[in-house]
């Protein structure tokens, strides 16, 4: 797999880890843990982005 791959599958799973803390209560109540799922998740996005922009250039 290329790194533009790993990147959108990481930014997949860690937005599947908010989803499911956010709709469920395994947790409990944890800020912590979605905004750092959510900052994960937004930067392996954005880093998958800019690896395939690299890649066309």
């Amino acid at each position: 797999m290329s790194k533009r791959a790993n990147y959108l599958l990481l930014s997949g799973l860690f937005l599947l880890a908010y989803l499911v803390v956010e709709f469920t209560s395994i947790y409990g109540d944890s800020g912590w843990f979605k905004a750092f799922s959510l900052i994960c998740s937004l930067s392996f996005l954005l880093g998958a982005i800019s690896k395939s922009n690299k890649l066309n250039k």
